[in-house]
């Protein structure tokens, strides 16, 4: 009897939830960090010693990068978001998984080589192999979700996470922010060479 290959794609209606998650995620943070990095420079410019004119230069510079990322960016990953959705296929074999997407390669994954598996409730499931680049991402928003979840579950048990990827690469953005701030603030050597070696 030949092996049975299931196929399954993103359902289209599932993508303006998934383009509306994306934007209040990612750009107010990203904005947010861009502001308060902007304020620091230029408070800490303007202690310096720094003109008017390269302030003005600078907050110019800012005011129209910050518009970018409000108004252009998000219209930009909407487009880029679509052509990813629209060419997302997951193949599922008797003992493998395939991942084809467009602008990325393909990617294959035996069960055999399954390290975990984690479910963000709302999001997506994680399939993870035993290296960094063996992911696959299957989001929530694909045909027969729960037929995927049952079956990747008799792989390995499935782990259940609160705390998304992106939201770890916040912390870390914010906590490198505050660093980069006291390394400015700072004119004890003490302090700014290790902050400086940290950052580096």
């Amino acid at each position: 009897m030949a092996d049975v290959i299931r196929h399954y794609r993103l359902l289209p209606d599932a993508l303006p939830a998934e383009e509306k998650r994306i934007r209040s995620s990612y750009v107010p943070s990203l904005v947010l960090v861009l502001a308060i990095s902007s304020i620091v420079v230029i408070f800490l410019g303007t202690r310096n010693g720094a003109t008017p004119k390269s302030t003005i230069g600078f907050c110019l510079f800012m005011v129209t990068y910050l518009a970018y990322l409000a108004f252009w960016a998000p219209r930009k990953m909407k487009r880029r978001l679509a052509q990813c959705w629209n060419t997302y296929e997951l193949e599922m074999g008797q003992d493998y998984l395939l991942r084809r997407q467009a602008d990325l390669p393909d990617l294959r994954l035996k069960f055999d080589d399954v390290q975990a598996v984690e479910h963000v409730p709302g999001r997506y499931l994680r399939v993870i192999g035993k290296l960094k680049s063996q992911v696959i991402s299957i989001p929530e928003g694909i045909e027969h979700f729960e037929q995927v979840r049952e079956a990747l579950s008799s792989v390995r048990a499935i782990q259940v996470r609160s705390v998304e990827v992106w939201k770890k690469q916040r912390v870390f953005m914010a906590t490198g922010l505050i660093l980069y701030a006291t390394m400015l603030w700072s004119t004890s050597p003490v302090v700014v060479i290790p902050l400086s070696l940290l950052m580096g």
